[in-house]
């Protein structure tokens, strides 16, 4: 197909089989797809049975997570981005991904190529493809993503494992000052695929709305968690942004402390970096607390709401 076509072009200027047209080119090869873009559904070989089946989904929306004005790419990029760090958090691996997708009429056709190309070279590094979606006209950009995916039967990591004593652990640094970290995230597919085969991990979420609010996610209400402050200074001056801020999309994690040096040797051989320690996990408080040289700081605040 030749995209030069659509070079200057505005939407308005385009028909629906041609943008769907457009769409099919960005639809990777699999041997497993039986009918992708361009029917009434997409129809995949059935996952054989040693799988369980994973599925999420997630809205890219215009001025709530993105400016119209940022670079095309980084939106394909954070749109697919967000989905597929839904995936690791469970140590899970993407298949298939449906895009209903509302646009401007007079956005760049040139530019939703941009965004296609991102979201196609993010998929393709994890051998998953575009199948299908729907296109309507809107006054914002949004991409409402549908992703599918598998996990080894009965091994999938939840929010829900995490007991008394835990170790509470992060892939990476949290609050790192860069304004388009949002944007040009890698989600941690092979780092979360390793931790679940680890065996080690009890409890598994992505970071997107601050650590604050997150971290309530794995006590679920059960257990209270203390943070070392001193551990968070490592990462970063600003405790407030690994706190509240949000959009870090490293996984936050808590294993059993028996399993501490373990853990840290075997994934320093693996992936040639660091783990973060943050903190624990206790059933003698019902929230969380940041501990400052013993004096325990209650942390009331939460980061990001949808809602």
């Amino acid at each position: 197909m030749n995209l030069n076509k659509f070079k200057n072009k505005l939407l308005d200027d385009c028909n629906e089989q041609e943008l769907i047209d457009l769409f099919s080119f960005f639809q990777s090869n699999n041997k497993d797809l039986i009918k992708g873009i361009g029917d009434d559904c997409a129809l995949c070989s059935s996952v054989h049975q040693s799988y369980d089946l994973v599925y999420t989904s997630d809205a890219t929306i215009q001025d709530i997570h993105f400016k119209i004005t940022d670079s095309p790419c980084g939106i394909g990029n954070k749109a697919i981005g967000r989905v597929l760090s839904d995936f690791a958090a469970m140590g899970a691996e993407p298949s298939w991904i449906i895009i209903n997708l509302a646009i401007p009429k007079d956005y760049k056709a040139e530019n939703l190529i941009k965004i296609y190309e991102s979201m196609k070279k993010l998929l393709d590094g994890y051998d998953a493809s575009i199948i299908g979606g729907d296109l309507t006209k809107s006054n914002n950009l949004s991409l409402n993503i549908f992703g599918a995916g598998k996990v080894l039967s009965n091994s999938a990591i939840l929010r829900s494992g995490a007991v008394n004593n835990d170790l509470i652990w992060t892939t990476g640094k949290l609050g790192y000052p860069d304004e388009n970290k949002h944007l040009n995230f890698i989600p941690k597919i092979k780092e979360g695929k390793w931790l679940r085969e680890s065996g080690f991990i009890t409890s598994m979420i992505d970071i997107t709305d601050g650590l604050a609010t997150d971290l309530k996610h794995l006590t679920m209400g059960k257990f209270g968690a203390i943070l070392y402050k001193e551990n968070l200074e490592k990462m970063t001056t600003s405790i407030k942004k690994i706190l509240y801020d949000g959009e870090d999309y490293e996984l936050l994690f808590t294993a059993n402390a028996n399993n501490t040096d373990e853990l840290q040797l075997n994934w320093k051989k693996e992936f040639n970096n660091e783990l973060f320690f943050l903190g624990r996990i206790t059933n003698k408080l019902d929230n969380i607390y940041l501990d400052t040289k013993g004096n325990l700081e209650l942390i009331n605040k939460h980061g990001y709401q949808h809602f």
